[in-house]
């Protein structure tokens, strides 16, 4: 990966602009995603973690707790939570190789 011509402010931006692309997928909510729009997010957006033989497991339990207060909608702060979450799960996936 060449980091020289991205800077984190880029990168900040663009996971806002896929919260909203995928927070508008499936219902009219750009709001929030709802749990299908996540696992979609997620499947389609993070290859290194769906690539690993734990996919299912690592995505259940992230995806479990992301809905911190159980209304079963992901805000984008409870998405930039889950963010932090699959960030650490794929750097310790990526340090085993």
């Amino acid at each position: 990966m060449d980091c020289k011509n991205t800077n984190v402010e880029d990168c900040m931006s663009l996971m806002i602009l896929k919260f909203a692309q995928y927070a508008k997928k499936r219902d009219a909510d750009g709001d929030t995603l709802n749990t299908d729009e996540l696992y979609d997010l997620a499947v389609a957006e993070f290859p290194t973690l769906c690539g690993s033989g734990k996919k299912d497991e690592v995505l259940k339990g992230i995806i479990g707790k992301m809905d911190v207060n159980n209304d079963k909608k992901v805000t984008f702060e409870e998405f930039m939570c889950f963010s932090a979450s699959v960030a650490i799960a794929i750097r310790e996936i990526l340090n085993k190789k």
